[in-house]
């Protein structure tokens, strides 16, 4: 579903063949040929002059097959110029020999409203420069297997995919734009806003060997720009289908995951001119309405599919206009919105839909850009712009009624309420100015650009903990959520408090930037840029208080080489190397102190009298009052709130190597070879600087479930190579024991390893800063392969990648992507413990090969083929000390020649729990290899300039089931059965979408 874009796609001509005719003069020639769409379809009433020289030797118009032909040519060289209403005109230079009838087959391009529209083909294309990004064109995207989500396109990109692009770490390593403004989350990285890829004009996939005026990203820049109107009026209506009635299923028994129940689309758009060469507008509208099956996994009704699926129900419009007021300007202006309700959205299997949320989102982003041209070799772009979103997520019982959560480390069955709602809601202002220029100084030539950028944000977000409680009782026999008295363990019902976040927060960035493409010769090129960057991030506490975070400046150094191998242009080397830092968004400086963003989780056990009502709350000051009576114990921290002072931060930015060998192969063919290099710099994280004193070591740990019995690992009982012990518990232990509350009988009160010299000696001092770390590692290498083919009437690509991706750092600040939340490894020292590896989200190896065609019989289809190895993983473990044990060999106190097994006290894991340990180091597995074959066929039914199309996509058509995502955690268990390896995602099914639409 993807392609590059090389030279004019506009003036992409072939002269078929040249057959022999019986001409009315002999020695003369003749000239014939057909004007089409990319999609095939022909364009009737096309104007086409055809010209020897200075003298004019016909002047044709097209029919309704799109077909005309001229003879009694004088043999010799003639020009052909076709011009269509609508679209970009065509200049191509045919040779007409005597006797014989030359053909031509040649397509035209939309034309939107622009200040030339004119594109003259030339015979040895552009000057070669060091950017080896890939372009989409809708004709291309119309022929591919019909996507719902526009990032779906990136999948075709070589080495990348839709949420992982070149070894960045997920979505919100990417920037996007739509229509040259910025739609990148401001608090969380990645796309906030998508329109429908039917509206796509065009989807470029920038990064590698990008210029200076294409702003930093850890991963990629994707850029999509819109289609727009012109001097014809044109539009469709379509709607699509799908039923899982009609699709094949990848939902196993006892495996989680969902799979769609039905969907329909409806999508419809007009575009044209308002006031013809002048003012032109489009209008597109997208209704998608879908229902998901999820299998029952909830007590006691478990089994089937859940009755209250989860649904939604989404809007989405854009409204462009063009005006071109004289020769040399050009206004545009979009404003685009969306609006999406879902209902029983976050359903797993294991809730009640009363315990699922409610989703309300709405989002609006616009833009209006001014284009002056004051000559062919000097323009200047002013842009400006911005967006603004709501996202909330409601439980249905209200915000009085507390959620039941059974106390488990994965998939915790659910009831009564969801235990949160949030709120968050994202905006951006934005304004650019780009000036280009053409010029020849020093004995070169140049093509210059000079620009700068500014953008304001901000990100809402909170987090509150439903009715201020939330009821955890361990998993019983015979437990029931209806009844209270069910739930009692050992005497006692777990509750769950805290854990809210209120983030407020304002970020801003700028740069200008200068960017050179300099021909030095005939077949080299060099292409310095330089792009100075200021950031900033700012929290505003709950009081008002505005806190400084972040303040940087940066500079971005970008140069690239192109030379041309051989005269023929046809065989070119490039070599790029640049700086491009991560874009600003509120996820990077979110822990700096006096925010007070997160708040711990407590884990309370209730001892009192088992409430009548499960709806039954208590308040923060009631419950304290009970513990003092003691009808309430603290279990359990969940250390979530930590922050620290900001220390020389600095904005993260990666260093980039490219390298590329691209080869003609004729007109039509391209191939290329491209390696890439990447190193992450400046990573954000929290770093408590006495992390190392903070804890004690413990060596060879057992680790045994709630009942005293061993966790199996691969066959084995779970013994943990190293185990951190924080010494703030060691010291609260302490405190316990001289207070007469606890006794230490056949149980460790602290890590055997310390005498009683090193106990008195102990201390626990954090010293938690906000800051970059050197210690964050990712390294990216990847070898491209790549082969294009561009005919008229057909496109075709194939890639091949081979990937590495190391380190211990799996996101671009604060915790890596296996943590439950938190500050991250460098102030949990149990999750530093085997964290280095092969990271996630990353092919070794991957292969794609993508073609699309306009075939007889009015038939046009496309297909896209992918193989990949299987993403990394390892097994984890998280701490707790209310549903696992931990055990040591120690000597036996009375015969030091044995020893004896003591558990720790439980104590001892208070401020730990939910920290990751790695049982073994990251990325010591894989998953199996996954390959995937989808195709598009449609049948066009044509009426003049109207047609109607059916069409039908079939995803996934060799039936894969590969799995993608299992359990990793290994002490998740509930009676004796754990879920450690359980399967919780698999490839999409083979799928079947049906689709009819009607074009004007």
């Amino acid at each position: 579903m993807r392609c590059c874009s090389y030279g004019l796609a506009a003036v992409s001509v072939a002269c078929l063949a040249i057959f022999p005719t019986h001409l009315q003069g002999q020695g003369l020639g003749a000239l014939a040929g057909r004007v089409i769409e990319r999609l095939g379809r022909p364009v009737a009433q096309a104007s086409v002059r055809v010209e020897r020289g200075d003298t004019a030797a016909g002047l044709l118009t097209t029919d309704a097959n799109g077909s005309w032909s001229i003879t009694g040519l004088v043999p010799g060289s003639y020009r052909v110029t076709i011009r269509r209403l609508g679209y970009r005109a065509l200049q191509v230079d045919a040779l007409v020999e005597a006797g014989k009838t030359t053909t031509l087959l040649s397509p035209l391009d939309p034309s939107p409203l622009t200040l030339d529209t004119l594109v003259v083909q030339s015979p040895n294309g552009p000057a070669p420069t060091s950017d080896v990004g890939t372009t989409l064109h809708a004709a291309e995207i119309t022929l591919l297997p019909t996507t719902l989500d526009v990032r779906q396109l990136i999948a075709l990109t070589p080495g990348a995919r839709p949420n992982q692009i070149w070894g960045g770490a997920a979505d919100q390593a990417n920037a996007y734009s739509l229509d040259g403004t910025s739609i990148t989350h401001s608090g969380l990285g990645g796309a906030l806003l998508l329109p429908s890829p039917t509206w796509i004009e065009t989807l470029a996939v920038r990064g590698l060997g990008a210029d200076a005026d294409v702003p930093g990203a850890q991963g990629g820049v994707v850029e999509m720009t819109t289609l727009g109107g012109r001097n014809i009026l044109e539009g469709a209506v379509r709607t699509s289908f799908e039923s899982h009635q009609l699709n094949g299923s990848n939902l196993i028994p006892g495996e989680i995951g969902r799979e769609l129940d039905r969907r329909w689309e409806l999508d419809g758009q007009v575009r044209g001119p308002l006031v013809r060469d002048r003012l032109h507008f489009a209008l597109f509208g997208n209704r998608l309405e879908q229902v998901d099956i999820v299998p029952n996994y909830l007590p006691p009704q478990s089994g089937g599919f859940v009755p209250t699926p989860p649904s939604a129900t989404d809007y989405r419009w854009l409204a462009k206009l063009s005006w071109k007021p004289g020769a040399r300007d050009l206004l545009e202006g979009s404003l685009m919105g969306r609006h999406l309700l879902g209902e029983h959205t976050g359903q797993t299997g294991y809730e009640e839909a009363a315990a699922t949320t409610q989703l309300r989102t709405w989002g609006l982003s616009g833009n209006l850009t001014w284009h002056r041209s004051w000559s062919a070799a000097s323009a200047l772009t002013v842009r400006a712009g911005g967006y603004t979103s709501r996202d909330r997520r409601d439980p249905y019982a209200g915000s009085n009624v507390p959620g039941i959560e059974i106390l488990r480390q994965t998939n915790p069955p659910r009831y009564q309420n969801a235990p949160f709602r949030s709120l968050g809601a994202p905006s951006s202002h934005q304004i650019a100015a780009t000036w280009s220029r053409n010029l020849r100084a020093a004995g070169m030539t140049h093509d210059l650009k000079l620009g700068g950028d500014y953008a304001i944000g901000s990100w809402y977000f909170s987090s509150e903990r439903t009715a201020g409680m939330t009821w955890r009782p361990l998993p019983v026999s015979g437990f029931d959520p209806q009844t209270p008295a069910s739930w009692v363990y050992a005497g006692a019902i777990g509750t769950a408090w805290g854990g809210d976040v209120r983030l407020d927060s304002r970020s801003a960035s700028g740069a200008l930037f200068i960017q050179d493409h300099a021909a030095l010769a005939s077949r080299l090129s060099i292409n310095p840029g330089l792009r100075f960057g200021t950031w900033s991030g700012t929290l505003i506490s709950p009081t008002g208080g505005h806190i400084a975070v972040l303040r940087d400046q940066g500079v971005e150094p970008r140069l690239g080489i192109a030379l041309e191998l051989d005269r023929a242009h046809a065989l070119a080397l490039k070599a790029h190397w640049g700086r491009y830092h991560q874009p600003v968004f509120a996820g990077l400086f979110d822990r700096a102190i006096g925010a007070d963003v997160y708040h711990d989780e407590e884990i309370w056990s209730y001892l009192g009298t088992p409430p009548s009502d499960p709806t039954t709350t208590f308040t923060e000051q009631q419950r304290d009052s009970l513990a003092a009576a003691g009808q309430f114990r603290l279990d359990e921290i969940v250390r979530l709130a930590e922050t620290g002072r900001v220390e020389d931060l600095h904005q993260p930015y990666v260093d980039q190597l490219v390298l590329s060998l691209e080869r003609d192969l004729g007109t039509q063919w391209k191939a290329a070879v491209v390696y890439v290099q990447r190193r992450n710099k400046d990573m954000i994280a929290l770093v408590d600087r006495n992390i190392a004193t903070n804890y004690t070591v413990v060596e060879n740990v057992m680790v045994r479930d709630r009942f005293n019995r061993p966790v199996y690992f691969d066959g084995q009982p779970l013994v943990l190579e190293r185990l951190a012990i924080s010494n703030e518990d060691i010291l609260y232990v302490q405190e316990l024991l001289r207070q007469g509350l606890i006794t230490g009988r056949n149980e460790l009160l602290w890590p055997p390893s310390l005498s009683l010299g090193d106990l008195a000696a102990l201390r626990y001092e954090p010293d938690l800063v906000l800051t970059n770390v050197p210690e964050a590692t990712r390294r990216f290498a990847q070898l491209q392969l790549r082969l294009d083919a561009r005919y008229p009437t057909w496109w075709a690509g194939a890639s091949a990648t081979f990937s590495s991706l190391n380190g211990n750092f799996n996101a671009v600040s604060g915790p890596d992507d296996y943590t439950t939340g938190g500050p991250g490894p460098w102030v949990r020292l149990n999750e530093q413990v085997g964290f280095y590896g092969a990271l996630n989200n990353q092919s070794q190896i991957e292969a794609k090969l993508y073609v699309g065609a306009v075939l007889p019989g009015g038939l046009r289809g496309g297909g896209f083929f992918s193989f990949a190895t299987g993403d990394r993983l390892a097994p984890t473990m998280l701490i707790s000390s209310l549903l696992n044990e931990y055990v040591v060999t120690v000597p036996d106190t009375s015969d030091p020649t044995r020893t004896d097994t003591l558990p720790f006290n439980r104590f001892l894991f208070r401020s730990t729990a939910a920290h990751r340990i790695f049982v073994l180091p990251r990325g010591t597995y894989r998953y199996a290899t996954r390959s995937s074959l989808d195709l598009h066929l449609e049948r066009s039914f044509p009426r003049g300039r109207t047609e109607v199309v059916i069409v039908a996509d079939a995803f996934n058509v060799l039936g894969a089931q590969s799995v993608v995502a299992t359990q990793t955690v290994v002490n998740n268990t509930a009676f004796g059965v754990t879920d450690y390896g359980r399967v919780l995602g698999r490839v999409p099914p083979r799928t079947l979408r049906l689709s009819g639409a009607l074009r004007f």
